[in-house]
């Protein structure tokens, strides 16, 4: 039988492996979301496969010459897919360093493939030697942690695949040994770059996932229009801080604006949502990190003051009220003042019950003028209402 050339089996089997990864790599990014840099790292496999069937398919020197060029290329194309992968720089050097050595080694490759001699292999090896080294060198000095991982297993198999045409000095073998055994180290090396891309947008996928969960909560429990807590949102936290902190030390304030009607039925919508973003704000600006604030709806806001009592509530609520009409006439907003209803939370007291009192004892402000505080004592169905205080400008 006649000897078959290991040099062309080894070239048709690195054919095939590429052949393999590549499209394995061109379908994974079709069926899923395409980050910048995928069309980099599938150029570099395609062109690396079309390298090892133009070297297997013939043995005249342009076309080993060709296939010479397209393995070369496959180092540094795939670091300028990783550079554009990764939003911000991670990645030491520049790309126009990348391009620029790797156009001078095409050239003294190409030099000295046209000058022909036994050791025109080994100049386009020791070419791809010095491509592979430096593309391996970037990877270990790039990111310490999130991407590190598959990006030293890349740049481990850069510096191996490196090495390959030197077990071309072997005794016996042929002058199509060296480029047949970068081939085949392209071929080993390309599966280890599409597991490292694989992973890294599979990486970035999962952690947008994340951030998009994390958002959407966010958004489910805040007000869009005051960022302060939602109703049901509100209820959770304050539900958890009753039940954390020791009976009875907690006051619920409920307050809303007077003749809020008023502002969206002479000056708009857009000027009643400002008066309401200005009293959150007010709000926020003078509660503690451990109070707990809420929109319950409309223009009504509840406020769970945590190991506190009656008065240092008035007190917060004075100052409150002090932070909008400041805010208002600088706004150029008319005039705006709020009508508490202050309660103690109970011992063995439900939030909603605290919260129908404190609505109670809120109307009773209003009936008592508007533009003012009035503290309940009693329960729900025979409430004690104090003395109103007034807050900031009188009512209308």
């Amino acid at each position: 039988m006649p000897r078959v050339n290991p040099s062309a089996e080894v070239l048709v089997v690195a054919a095939a492996a590429l052949s393999v990864c590549a499209a394995s790599l061109t379908g994974f990014g079709l069926r899923r979301q395409r980050y910048r840099g995928w069309l980099w790292w599938v150029a570099a496999l395609w062109l690396t496969t079309l390298g090892a069937c133009v070297a297997a398919l013939s043995s005249t020197p342009a076309a080993q010459a060709a296939a010479d060029l397209l393995l070369m290329q496959w180092p540094i194309v795939t670091l300028l897919g990783l550079r554009r992968f990764h939003a911000r720089p991670v990645l030491p050097g520049d790309e126009r360093v990348d391009l620029t050595l790797l156009a001078a080694a095409s050239t003294l490759a190409l030099a000295g493939a046209a000058r022909g001699g036994p050791l025109a292999p080994w100049i386009g090896s020791a070419c791809a030697l010095v491509l592979h080294l430096y593309a391996a060198i970037v990877l270990l000095r790039g990111p310490s942690s999130g991407d590190a991982a598959p990006l030293q297993a890349l740049a481990a198999a850069l510096a191996l695949a490196a090495f390959a045409p030197l077990l071309a000095m072997a005794p016996g073998a042929t002058p199509a040994a060296p480029l047949a055994l970068r081939a085949a180290a392209a071929a080993l090396g390309s599966v280890v770059m599409a597991f490292a891309a694989f992973t890294l947008v599979c990486e970035r996928t999962e952690r947008q996932l994340r951030d998009s969960r994390r958002r959407l909560r966010a958004l489910a429990n805040l007000d869009a229009l005051t960022q302060v807590p939602n109703r049901r949102h509100f209820h959770d936290l304050a539900t958890l801080a009753l039940r954390t902190d020791p009976p009875g030390s907690a006051v619920l304030m409920l307050l809303d604006v007077d003749h809020f009607k008023r502002i969206n039925d002479h000056l708009g919508h857009a000027s009643g949502d400002k008066a309401l973003t200005i009293v959150s704000a007010s709000m926020i600006e003078h509660l503690r990190a451990q109070d707990v604030a809420g929109r319950q709806g409309g223009d009504e806001f509840a406020l769970l003051l945590r190991r506190a009592d009656v008065d240092a509530a008035m007190s917060v609520a004075a100052r409150i009220v002090a932070e909008v009409q400041c805010r208002a006439a600088h706004a150029r907003l008319p005039r705006l003042t709020l009508s508490f209803g202050v309660v103690r939370v109970a011992a063995d007291e439900r939030l909603p019950d605290a919260m129908r009192r404190a609505d109670q004892a809120m109307y009773e402000a209003k009936r008592q003028g508007r533009g003012c505080a009035v503290a309940a004592d009693g329960d729900e169905a025979h409430p004690v209402f104090g003395e109103s205080q007034r807050l900031g400008l009188l009512g209308a």
